[in-house]
């Protein structure tokens, strides 16, 4: 997920609707300092403006002198959405950016990027539990669950491998469950205990539980899958049970027989069931499975008035070159990024589902959920995510080494440090950092020598300084 380069910045990218909000344009290197007492036009754009021309004239311009090579102004965005922010100089336009302003409600939740399927070496995947941690958060990930078939131990590794260590990475509770006499896959987040353990531990009292629930199977249930019904029925309460989040999982994955895992009919059936808190929407099925997954549950919604919570999962078993990891995940929106209030998220619907396939996938994002978190995604995988996991890389890197014991914990939390300031500063939590005294005084001294040069085509800045300035 590559960033996009841009000359100039502005800080904070997400704001409060309809309150006044001190806002700061940087720029991203030294030659790009505003030049001091000369005056910009910053015109901002509302993205969901009235519109009966085909250039903006929803549009409102604000002058603003630079000071200490920055440009800083007061603005109020109205309403929840996007904003085009153009910087200029004298009708020549330097810069595009962009701000989005939120209802409290929604400004007040965090977005976390996650995945909450995914395996490693103890079940059938190919990695180690903490390292396939490091490369969930090399790409940028906020959280993610490792729901190895069967077993709910795996992420006790992880947890103790990074135990101490200060970073603001989430290890999502889980496993995938396979209840015995039933293909049905249910992932399994969030809660504090093992419900595989219990069929394994004790088949018997498993059986007898399946047999207690075979009387709340709907009448209209056909008798091909009322054993398979109330085998859902029992693990979706023993998950409930112990805090956890039941997602339906991959119906048109297409196993070793190549036909799909769960059919049309049945899965219509155990969608408007109830029992599921989430809908695997976006998962490891392949293209053609996810597209009929996507199709399945529109149609629900239309047909039936289907409520329920979408999620993107990889289901990865294996990083090298695999077709879903990074590019099917969640994006949820919590209070913080910890198990509880991500399981909380999805229960409440403040969740969407990404399919980022495609050759430039981060230009080329599917985004299913609710229009209003759909279009706060789009943003957010667009002017968010991309810087973040580059600034995550370092981070995964030192995890890896701290975990095979050839670095210290500090390696990862000074980075973790960065992260969590670049964070902040995006949401307006903490103010940035300024051009200090030091740089202002180099780049001053450097564009003397610069202006005083030829004058060539090659530079963006000639001796008239205003009309050809960065």
């Amino acid at each position: 997920m590559l960033p996009v380069f841009e000359n100039y910045k502005i800080f904070p990218a997400v704001v409060r609707a309809d309150v006044e909000t001190e806002m700061t344009i940087l720029p991203a290197g030294r030659a790009f300092l505003f030049f001091e007492g000369e005056e910009y036009a910053v015109t901002l754009v509302p993205m969901n403006g009235d519109e009966n021309y085909y250039t903006p004239h929803c549009r409102e311009t604000v002058k603003v002198t630079a000071k200490d090579g920055v440009l800083r102004f007061a603005y109020t965005f109205e309403s929840e959405q996007e904003h085009l922010v153009f910087v200029s100089y004298n009708d020549k336009k330097l810069a595009t950016l962009s701000v989005y302003s939120l209802k409290e409600d929604l400004y007040a939740l965090r977005p976390l990027r996650g995945d909450f399927h995914s395996h490693s070496y103890r079940s059938d995947g190919n990695h180690d539990p903490a390292e396939a941690a490091s490369h969930f958060r090399e790409q940028g990930y906020d959280f993610y669950a490792l729901t190895d078939h069967n077993r709910y131990y795996p992420g006790g590794e992880v947890d103790e491998v990074y135990a101490g260590v200060k970073m603001d990475f989430t290890r999502v509770l889980g496993e995938e469950l396979h209840t015995p006499g039933s293909v049905v896959h249910i992932v399994h987040v969030g809660g504090k205990e093992s419900i595989t353990a219990r069929y394994f531990k004790d088949p018997e009292t498993y059986e007898k539980e399946v047999d207690e629930c075979r009387p709340r199977v709907p009448d209209s249930v056909p008798e091909a899958y009322r054993d398979r019904y109330a085998r859902a029925i029992w693990a979706t309460d023993k998950i409930h049970s112990v805090g956890g989040l039941a997602i339906f999982a991959h119906p048109y994955w297409r196993p070793g027989n190549k036909v799909f895992n769960v059919t049309d009919e049945f899965a219509k059936i155990l969608l408007c069931s109830g029992m599921f808190d989430a809908y695997e929407l976006i998962g490891g099925m392949g293209q053609y499975g996810n597209n009929r997954s996507v199709v399945l549950w529109a149609e629900l919604r239309a047909e039936a008035g289907l409520k329920i919570s979408v999620v993107g999962s990889s289901d990865v078993h294996g990083m090298q070159g695999a077709g879903t990891f990074p590019y099917h995940f969640t994006l949820c929106f919590a209070e913080k990024n910890e198990n509880d209030a991500i399981i909380r998220a999805v229960k409440d619907g403040m969740c969407v589902a990404v399919d980022a396939q495609g050759e430039d996938y981060a230009k080329q994002n599917r985004v299913y959920g609710s229009l209003r978190l759909v279009s706060y995604a789009h943003f957010l995988l667009q002017r968010y995510y991309p810087a973040l996991q580059r600034i995550c890389q370092g981070e995964g890197i030192a995890m890896r080494a701290y975990a095979m014991g050839q670095a210290d914990k500090s390696l990862i939390e000074v980075q973790a440090a960065a992260t969590e300031s670049f964070r902040k500063t995006f949401f307006g939590e903490c103010p940035p950092v300024l051009p200090s005294a030091d740089v202002l005084a180099f780049e001053e001294r450097w564009r003397a020598v610069h202006l005083a040069g030829p004058e060539t085509k090659g530079s963006l800045v000639f001796a008239d300084v205003p009309t050809r300035q960065i």
